[in-house]
């Protein structure tokens, strides 16, 4: 059942078993696996079925850190979450990442790649991937095509790796009839929780306060609750809700909101195939994103990184390089322009929403980004200026790297969210060194010539760099209280009922492609909470008396 948050009357109290809130791709992979359980679930979304100017409104707030896309065009605020604005790049971290490592400062996870590995198969089918294989010699014998060969590398310090790609899965759509199915989920559109009330000890969650945009408010009461917001709005709810635990849930160490990654990316330097005929494709993000390679059944995309042996030997974080094709009218403010275009047609912004200076960058460059779609569409050879690197990097996990609340209100009364993305000196040095060793080995290898262009220890980062709009670590995971935020099971530390799903938890997060991990992870919980409940009495099932359902849009 889906249901109109509006239609709920004012004052009124909703009880139910678990309260899942958030419905992006970890809420609504929580929501699937409590389908047809002995217990109810209550599923609030803060948007409609479709992006709505309003609700995205209240993503906006102010970056003081490194330049940072606007907030309110970084995510999607409606049914699917970040799904909607995702490319669907997909591969597990690798099992290095979990580990502690004494060269990145705040490294290491409390489990291990192997308790991830069956829910990481799981999530494949969620994700509408492929056979669950990264092995690239596997995939180039199932591609089969002589224009999509591997470049020939020994392997001991630069490596070929894959990804698959998610159609992608937008989880709204997806998954709506599933969930509208579901007859002990009760899903609230245009429901946002604006407080998580803690009264006592702050040792248990009460109830969660809603509010709509039109004015209505109501509580949800349950007997366990799982925050699903995202890396940067659920440092806010925890922050803001502080009306009985002073300093903000779960922040008793001054935790909540520190540790904000997202995956630097620099688009810097250029390679030069030997054969472009025969390997520039399968490396080609231009090409391998609309699908121009595919085996098994599923999109297939090929990038360089490094050897983990590499990386403990130059004591640098993982990384990924891409290859990405250049035309006639490449330069960062017309492939800027390219991008907002692209995420308007395709729901995931509104040109309305972008700022006077986007707008009139967006008109001045038009005839630029005329001929640089003709070539990125057509593909068209006179128009070809050979292929940029695009070099993405693990982020190190700062403390000084911060989701706090700001100045001034958004129309539901809560604190705007004031993001500081910061960056260490590491980063720095693993753009570089990954460009200068993939350098080596590709000559090495008789397969090209990498020319390296990346900022020196001592250099600003350029204008260039960008995130990924992966945020990711503010509530991280730690055995210990005084190092993270929730314990391995995703509890947040000290409390009874309240869990947290979705890259908010992760200490570290390798070179890239979040998604995945953030639906095994929420697979794993969903076991987690399932087992928490499996001495108990079925639920009476419909026992509150709910609003009728009315068609939300």
């Amino acid at each position: 059942m889906i249901i109109d948050a509006n239609n709920v009357p004012r004052g009124t109290t909703l009880d139910t078993d678990i309260c899942i809130i958030g419905a992006g791709p970890a809420g609504i992979s929580l929501a699937r696996e409590f389908g047809n359980q002995p217990f109810r679930v209550i599923l609030l979304e803060s948007g409609r079925l479709k992006r709505n100017r309003a609700g995205q409104a209240l993503y906006k707030g102010e970056n003081i850190g490194l330049h940072y896309e606007d907030l309110d065009q970084a995510r999607s605020r409606y049914f699917g979450g970040s799904s909607n604005c995702w490319g669907g790049f997909c591969r597990p971290l690798d099992p290095h990442d979990f580990e502690a490592r004494d060269w990145v400062p705040n490294s290491g996870w409390p489990i291990q790649r192997p308790e991830l590995m069956p829910y990481y198969k799981r999530a494949h089918d969620l994700l509408q991937l492929g056979p669950f294989e990264y092995d690239p010699d596997s995939w180039e014998s199932w591609i089969g095509r002589t224009d999509a060969r591997l470049l020939p590398l020994p392997g001991d310090r630069a490596m070929n790796i894959i990804s698959q790609l998610s159609p992608p899965t937008r989880f709204g759509r997806q998954y709506r009839d599933e969930i509208l199915r579901l007859n002990n989920v009760v899903t609230y559109l245009g429901a946002n929780v604006t407080e998580i009330e803690t009264p006592g000890n702050g040792a248990r969650v009460s109830s969660v306060r809603v509010r709509t945009l039109a004015g209505g408010t109501f509580h949800v009461t349950a007997r366990t609750y799982v925050l699903a917001t995202g890396g940067i709005e659920t440092p806010r709810l925890l922050l803001a809700s502080n009306r009985y635990q002073p300093r903000g849930i779960g922040n008793q160490h001054d935790l909540v909101g520190r540790y904000f990654m997202d995956h630097p990316r620099l688009r810097s330097g250029t390679i030069q195939f030997r054969d472009p005929a025969a390997n520039s494709s399968i490396y080609d993000l231009h090409f391998t994103l609309p699908g121009g390679v595919t085996a098994r059944g599923v999109k297939i995309a090929a990038y360089f990184g490094l050897t983990p042996e590499t990386q403990r030997r130059e004591r640098i974080g993982n990384t990924r390089c891409y290859a990405v094709s250049r035309y006639v009218g490449d330069d960062p403010a017309a492939y800027t322009a390219v991008s907002h275009i692209r995420q308007a047609v395709h729901g995931a912004g509104s040109l309305l929403d972008r700022s006077r200076a986007d707008i009139f960058n967006m008109v001045k460059q038009l005839p630029r980004v005329a001929v640089l779609a003709a070539g990125l569409k057509l593909r068209l050879p006179f128009l070809a200026r050979g292929f940029a690197l695009e070099t993405v990097v693990e982020p190190t996990p700062l403390p000084d790297s911060r989701v706090t609340l700001g100045h001034g209100r958004d129309g539901l009364g809560m604190p705007r969210v004031k993001v500081e993305w910061r960056l260490g000196e590491l980063e720095k040095r693993t753009i570089r060194r990954t460009q200068e060793i993939l350098g080596e080995e590709i000559a090495g290898a008789n397969g090209g010539v990498v020319t390296v262009d990346a900022p020196g220890q001592d250099e600003e980062w350029p204008d260039t760099l960008r995130g990924c709009w992966h945020h990711m670590g503010t509530a991280r995971m730690a055995d210990d209280p005084r190092s993270g935020v929730v314990d391995a099971q995703c509890r947040v530390h000290g409390m009874d009922n309240l869990f947290i799903a979705g890259s908010s938890v992760f200490p570290t997060c390798g070179s890239d492609m979040p998604t995945i991990t953030i639906v095994a992870l929420a697979l794993r919980l969903a076991d987690h909470i399932k087992g928490l409940y499996a001495h108990q009495q079925p639920a009476d099932i419909g026992r509150v008396e709910q609003p009728e359902a009315v068609p939300v849009a």
